[in-house]
């Protein structure tokens, strides 16, 4: 594998990395504002729980777009001419000859 290739694929690595990373924060951030948002409802503070729910449909629309922008990236990836050192299996483990 050439030093640019070697380069190329560390760079698609993080940066589908970063978008996992982001995707997960975002998520744990509707789930909590959702909770927030049924405990608000429960106790009656109807305007409070509709502002928690837009906030986690808001957050869970972001790590949406997160995971997207992953796949995509992961598409495009693989949709490159890797030597054949560099392709694996489709479980990640063995070579692909």
């Amino acid at each position: 594998m050439t030093l640019e290739n070697q380069m190329l694929e560390k760079a698609y690595a993080e940066n589908i990395g970063d978008h996992y990373r982001r995707a997960s924060d975002d998520l744990l951030q509707a789930y909590q504002r959702n909770k927030e948002a049924a405990r608000h409802h429960e106790a009656g503070a109807f305007k409070a729980a509709l502002h928690h729910a837009k906030l986690s449909k808001h957050h869970s629309f972001n790590a949406h777009e997160h995971l997207k922008e992953a796949l995509n990236i992961s598409e495009k990836m693989s949709d490159l001419e890797w030597p054949v050192s560099a392709k694996t299996d489709a479980t990640g483990g063995g070579l692909v000859q």
